[in-house]
């Protein structure tokens, strides 16, 4: 368990084995988000979020209010609880970035996290997604949260390139990340393709980055 953006929890995905070597509070703790977080996913797909109460959310998993709110800072969180774990992993393995070109080391580290994440996340990754465009307040706080990661690996670039507050380079480079993820991904999430597909997106949507600063416009 790691803390995430904005100061919350988040879960990655994490075998039994490692589970059972968690205390047993943690585990607890864990297997709720879960649940919660697969209730809520499931409940809004099918029936809609907004047509969900938090009520009928916590009577499905039987916890209270008060162990929602502990685990999540509102309902919209527990439905973009797979956008959380990709960028909580994401944040972690950034701030140990390694040497070379910064755009290709971000390249490769989100690769890699995509990949470990593994094939059941990206199910729940594209329904959350194909959730999200369906309901403004959720399209709304998955923007805001991604704002927060954009702001967090900024200021993690610029520790780990050595520059000063006032350079525009890490702010750009956070941004061209989330851009290139959200152009892979949003093309990957409607196209029915295996999992595999999506970290090809990925290695051609950074590859694009390049490409179009070299485009010329001709009159």
């Amino acid at each position: 368990m790691t803390l995430g953006v904005a100061g919350r929890y988040s879960v990655t995905p994490m075998s039994e084995d490692a589970m059972r070597a968690l205390p047993l509070r943690e585990r607890k703790k864990l297997r709720t988000r879960r649940a919660l977080a697969e209730a809520a996913l499931r409940m809004f797909t099918e029936r809609g979020f907004d047509a969900v109460t938090l009520e009928e959310l916590v009577d499905a998993v039987e916890v209270s209010k008060s162990t929602f709110f502990r685990t999540f800072p509102a309902k919209e969180a527990a439905a973009i609880e797979a956008e959380e774990e990709l960028w909580t992993a994401c944040l972690d393995a950034f701030g140990r970035l390694p040497e070379g070109r910064a755009i290709d080391a971000l390249r490769d580290v989100l690769t890699e996290v995509v990949a470990g994440l593994g094939p059941e996340w990206g199910e729940r990754y594209a329904a959350t997604r194909r959730l999200v465009v369906t309901a403004p307040s959720l399209l709304a706080y998955a923007a805001s949260h991604r704002h927060g990661v954009e702001q967090e690996l900024t200021g993690l670039l610029r520790e780990r390139l050595g520059l000063p507050d006032d350079d525009l380079r890490p702010q750009v480079l956070a941004q061209l990340t989330t851009a290139a993820w959200s152009v892979a991904a949003r093309g990957w999430v409607f196209s029915g393709a295996p999992f595999g597909d999506l970290l090809d997106r990925v290695g051609r949507a950074f590859a694009a980055i390049s490409g179009s600063l070299e485009l010329s416009v001709r009159g």
